[in-house]
């Protein structure tokens, strides 16, 4: 810029000089003289402003790229400074399970034999030769390299150099699942290890995480290498002494990752059941090779002696269900209030009067009476529940058919069953109960009117569950039966009608429409025009009491007694009342 004015100024001087020596020139020379320097002034001032505005844009276009550049740089600096704090702690993990588990369970093990010596490195696999490679190698290097950060700004080529030696993750990864199944077994059956064990998870170093879970770090890794990387390829130009470095780096740890991949689906499935685990104060251990989450879900349940609705939440694994309540203070979110077996789990309609989407769970002596919102919860619970049994079913009967023998030692008692196993159908005097040979459910005749050939050259009696699965047969059950809710309000019945309802006498009453069928069952409505139950209501076994005849300490106020009866028998009891004495009637 400088120059040009400089040369600018040069030329408006010739000028000048020229005009100075021509001063005797005539009237008409001056004149054309003194118009031929002003056009070049004018030129020289514009080609001066168009120089100056170039010069601008280039200088901003040159600021932007050393601004980009230099929140490029800062970004990766703090990817590397991710790296080195990650880093840190999965070394500290490492020494937790290398120095601290395998080291005490080690020393116990030598001093008082639980078990052979070779469990301990069936337990904890190569992860000695993993925390001696990040503590002693790959750690130091990157601490170092941080503290010159400033000279030498690169991480690509130390992650290059020790790549290839990540190979080692396969052995661990692979006995990831032998070992969980081991340490949780050993903990069931070895008193001493399980001791072991919750002491040192109670160390503030285990930050009240169990073994399980700080095992599932070295799993984590890898992946977490991969990701670091690629955010540091995309923060550095292709120009970048480091660019190339992190690109190989990127390849071979993506490489290692990839030889993991198929244990890792694995490994989300642990996972899933440890995270669950941590969640449930005073929980059971749901680590298992062959268990997996099916559902899980809020609920509500009805308190058996209060009729109290309290909020609840499930978890459907493929062997047990847990209902568990939530806790409001800080720690685990839940609380283990039942664990029920699947194979010895029974789900029956609901029978509620006033309380729609029903059903009850029943395991031995105890029943649980639970509702969902709504009919579309309902009908998921149950399909799930029901699946999840006759995959067990199904199982059990695989197992039998080896021996084609009947099977007697895992009978389930016929008076101890009120509902078909299969199809949840009331028993009765028409409706007999039978005894599958092969697994031993009690079922009906429609769930049970196949014969398989044992041993003994007898043709025996088995549900259609097991005939599906020992004779692979292509007619396999995809679900529960059809809701017995799934009844018209307009459906022939023995009487119907009106009628206010109420549960506890404190509570007010309820208009609903009831139909009682000749199956004895009483159906409730909200309208006589509905297409679908609220609830049915088996009512054989219920008492029926006149309202003029209720005890004088029935709750129901004196008031209500008029037109009102009470149905009853030793756990529910239900106050309805009709609008007129001759409704009643």
């Amino acid at each position: 810029y400088a120059s040009t004015t400089k040369q600018i100024s040069n030329q408006y001087s010739s000028v000048e000089s020229y005009e100075n020596s021509e001063s005797e020139s005539d009237d008409e020379s001056e004149d054309g003289q003194s118009s031929s320097a002003t056009e070049c002034k004018a030129i020289s001032d514009d080609k001066c402003e168009r120089d100056h505005s170039e010069l601008l844009i280039e200088k901003g276009t040159l600021q932007g790229r050393t601004d980009n550049d230099v929140a490029k740089r800062k970004k990766a600096q703090r990817i590397a400074e991710e790296l080195l704090a990650t880093e840190k702690k999965y070394v500290d993990i490492l020494h937790l399970i290398d120095q601290v588990f395998q080291f005490r369970v080690d020393q116990e093990n030598r001093a008082h034999p639980m078990f052979p010596p070779e469990t301990v490195q069936h337990m904890f696999s190569n992860i000695k030769s993993i925390y001696k490679f990040h503590n002693d190698f790959l750690l130091p290097q990157l601490e170092e390299r941080m503290k010159k950060w400033h000279t030498d700004p690169r991480i690509g080529d130390i992650m290059k150099n020790f790549a290839p030696f990540l190979k080692m993750y396969t052995e661990y990864v692979k006995n990831f699942d032998y070992a969980m199944n081991l340490i949780s077994t050993l903990q069931q059956k070895v008193s001493r290890f399980a001791a072991i064990i919750n002491e040192i998870q109670k160390l503030d170093e285990c930050a009240k995480l169990s073994l399980s879970h700080h095992m599932l770090s070295p799993i984590q890794r890898l992946p977490r290498y991969e990701l670091l990387l690629k955010d540091y390829l995309k923060s550095l130009n292709e120009d970048n002494v480091d660019y190339n470095d992190s690109k190989r780096a990127l390849e071979l740890v993506s490489t290692a990752a990839n030889h993991t991949n198929e244990a890792m689906k694995k490994i989300d499935k642990f996972k899933k059941l440890l995270e669950i685990q941590e969640s449930i104060y005073e929980s059971t251990d749901l680590v298992s090779a062959t268990r997996e989450l099916i559902k899980e879900g809020r609920i509500v349940k009805i308190s058996a002696r209060s009729g109290d609705h309290q909020d609840r939440y499930l978890f459907l694994f493929s062997d047990i269900l847990l209902l568990c309540s939530i806790r409001l203070i800080p720690g685990p979110l839940y609380r283990l209030r039942a664990k029920f077996n699947i194979d010895k789990l029974e789900v029956l309609e609901g029978d509620n009067l006033e309380t729609a989407n029903t059903f009850y769970l029943r395991y031995g002596n105890k029943s649980i009476e639970l509702y969902t919102h709504s009919a579309g919860e309902k009908a998921a619970w149950l399909e799930a529940l029901f699946q999840t049994m006759q995959e067990i079913i199904k199982r059990k009967a695989s197992l039998k058919i080896t021996s084609t023998t009947p099977n007697t030692a895992l009978v389930v008692r016929a008076d101890e069953v009120t509902r078909c196993m299969i199809c949840q159908v009331i028993f009765s005097v028409m409706r007999r109960k039978h005894n599958c040979r092969a697994c031993g459910i009690v079922v009906c005749s429609k769930c049970s009117n196949q014969k398989l050939l044992f041993e003994d050259n007898k043709n025996m009696r088995v549900c259609r569950l097991c005939h599906a699965a020992l004779s692979k047969s292509p007619s396999s059950p995809n679900g529960p039966v059809p809701s017995l809710l799934q009844v018209s309000a307009s459906a022939p019945s023995v009487i119907s009608g009106y009628l206010l309802l109420k549960t506890q006498a404190s509570k007010p009453w309820t208009t609903r429409w009831f139909a009682l069928h000749t199956d004895f069952v009483l159906y409730t409505f909200k309208s006589d025009s509905d297409s679908l139950a609220l609830t049915a209501t088996p009512m054989p076994g219920y008492t029926l009491t006149e309202g003029d005849h209720l005890c004088d300490d029935d709750p129901l106020n004196i008031r209500d007694r008029k037109g009102a009866f009470k149905i009853h028998h030793s756990r529910k009891s239900y106050y309805l009342q009709a609008s007129s004495q001759q409704d009643r009637d």
